[in-house]
């Protein structure tokens, strides 16, 4: 394991994690007056970028209903997204500790 690998899979949670806020937050205000809901994709940085990835922000031109539908099936794939970068995490921390402990004897 590298230390790559466990700052992308960090980087994927904290992403997940505003993305799920950003996505409450259009459910919450979908029926406020004048409120434009948003989205935020994950996607691969530019060569050179200081991290792996980049955000595009999008802006959701919809109605009320389908904006809704939209958050609601975004947010229940976020949070399966949100819950596999943990089962790798823990993986990942699992192996760490196996090491540690081998290095001991």
């Amino acid at each position: 394991m590298s230390d790559a690998a466990m700052a992308g899979v960090e980087t994927g949670l904290r992403f997940a994690q505003a993305r799920a806020a950003l996505l409450a937050d259009d459910i919450a205000n979908l029926q406020s007056p004048g409120f434009v809901p948003h989205d935020v994709h994950l996607v691969a940085a530019p060569p050179n970028s200081a991290s792996p990835f980049g955000a595009v922000f999008e802006r959701i031109d919809a109605g009320p209903v389908q904006t809704l539908e939209r958050a609601l099936g975004a947010a229940a794939h976020n949070a399966i997204t949100y819950r596999e970068l943990t089962e790798q995490e823990h993986a990942m921390l699992r192996e760490v500790r196996i090491v540690a402990e081998e290095s001991r004897r």
